[in-house]
């Protein structure tokens, strides 16, 4: 069991800041405290809403306090660009309070404020896993980099699972290299199906931290049988008369409990069911919500929906994390959700706090749809996931970051960048052989130029590189490359 007093092991300033806001630690909060504050490679693992976000930065904050830790001292790395303007506006109350300042960074950040970070970095800085990348491009974001020493992963469920999070696993090593010590790591999710692998997949050594808070869910699955009026409108709406009922479900389910979240599995969809649905229920107050919208829409919708301006807003996976969007009655998933752990963010978003009970309708109409949305619902009710997977060394991965690294470093060692790869989990046994098959099949399509020849430096300087070849690759300019390839 963890400390039920952890809050008296942090900083003074923080120990103060939980006094006066009143703050009781929660479970995740008891467990995970304690092992982040002393440093230990962590993965929290708690229901939505459970203070997952404090049990990582309390003791990291307190860490950056009492060990004088220098700006850049923590990245905080979010799947989502929505996720991290909702992140920083918690952090940076918490920020605020004991003098550590707090940013964030992502593809929508003005160039001024990103030239306001390199002059002056914040303590604490808020980004995607695209734009740590880029990070490693400039020498200033280098410098940057140098002094980080501990790195949160949120949601991480979304990122072990795919390549965004491979080049990001990848990116922490190099982050090592760049620092020169190691860099600690905290994992942070609500649904993950084999936790011990996942911890693992971020560092060797981490560990599993539960905090198992009395949250419930309570799902329900329906069809709506098509009457004759729907027969004879469903074409004029460009569907079926199924569909066209699901729809009238839909507009009903909004009408009792709103504001509602309805979930849909892919953008046009979203549009179609939002266009559809205002047609059927003109007295509804509909928005969209998906990644490719303009920031400047999606942060309307939010805040529409947070004010209780929308009955209901229609979005696809863009809102199934943790993102704050205030007080949600209830949440509909149109057609299956496809896995457990997305029926389980979706319905997460209802009753957000401590204890609450996630509330959630399944409408389907197609007899495969149907039988699956069943057997999810009564999966995520008994907590039941499927397991996280992923690729054992992913060449394409390889390639991108030794593309990287040539681009940056202009000469770069082969053996260092073996090394880093080795490090990861997902390529445990990399050895140099491997590096050199990937920039062998980069040199065939002229876009990386690599030889092996000693270091160009004095014999009396490198008494050893008389003794062993040390490997360099560069990345092929236009003006280098034949005719064919410009």
């Amino acid at each position: 069991m963890g400390d039920s007093d952890c809050f008296t092991t942090l900083a003074a300033g923080l120990r103060e800041w939980t006094a006066q806001r009143g703050l009781s630690p929660s479970a995740v909060q008891r467990e995970g405290i304690g092992p982040v504050l002393a440093g230990d490679h962590s993965l929290l693992i708690a229901p939505t809403g459970s203070g997952k976000t404090l049990a990582a930065m309390l003791p990291l904050a307190s860490r950056c306090l009492s060990e004088g830790w220098e700006a850049l001292a923590v990245l905080y790395v979010t799947p989502l660009r929505a996720l991290n303007r909702d992140v920083e506006r918690r952090i940076s109350v918490l920020g605020e309070a004991v003098g550590l300042s707090v940013d964030v960074r992502h593809g929508d950040t003005p160039q001024s404020r990103r030239t306001a970070q390199t002059r002056k970095p914040p303590h604490i800085l808020i980004t995607t896993p695209e734009t740590f990348q880029i990070m490693f491009t400039g020498w200033r974001l280098r410098k940057m980099l140098s002094s980080v020493r501990a790195v949160v992963i949120d949601e991480i469920h979304e990122m072990a699972r795919s390549e965004r999070g491979w080049q990001l696993a990848v990116g922490l090593e190099r982050l090592e290299q760049l620092t020169g010590s190691p860099v600690q790591r905290v994992g942070l999710s609500a649904t993950v199906g084999n936790p011990a692998e996942v911890a693992r997949w971020m560092h060797p050594d981490a560990a599993v931290y539960r905090g198992e808070d009395d949250r419930r869910t309570v799902l329900r699955v329906r069809c709506q049988p098509a009457d004759d009026d729907d027969a004879a409108r469903a074409a004029e709406l460009g569907t079926t008369p199924s569909g066209l009922a699901a729809l009238r479900l839909l507009g009903e389910s909004i009408e009792q409990r709103s504001p509602a979240l309805v979930f849909v599995n892919s953008r046009n969809t979203a549009e179609t069911v939002c266009q559809r649905l205002a047609t059927l229920h003109p007295e509804l107050r509909l928005g969209v919500h998906h990644g490719s919208l303009a920031r400047e829409t999606r942060t309307a919708m939010e805040d529409d929906l947070r004010a209780e301006r929308l009955d209901a807003l229609i979005c696809t996976s863009s809102l199934e994390l943790g993102i704050d969007v205030g007080s949600i009655r209830r949440v509909v998933q149109l057609r299956s959700p496809r896995s457990v752990e997305h029926m389980l963010q979706r319905v997460g978003r209802t009753d957000h706090r401590i204890g609450g009970t996630g509330e959630g309708l399944v409408i389907a109409w197609e007899p495969d749809d149907l039988a699956e949305s069943a057997v999810i619902a009564c999966r995520a009710m008994a907590g039941v996931l499927e397991p996280i997977s992923w690729r054992r060394a992913p060449l394409s991965v390889a390639a991108n970051q030794l593309m990287m690294i040539a681009a940056v470093e202009k000469v770069a060692s082969i053996d260092e960048a073996s090394e880093m790869f080795s490090g990861v989990s997902q390529f445990t046994g990399w050895d140099r052989d491997d590096t050199i098959a990937v920039l062998e099949l980069l040199k065939e399509r002229y876009l990386l130029d690599f030889q092996e020849r000693p270091l160009d430096h004095s014999w009396t300087d490198w008494p050893w590189a008389t003794y062993e070849l040390v490997a360099r690759m560069r990345r092929r300019t236009a003006s280098s490359c034949p005719n064919r390839c410009r």
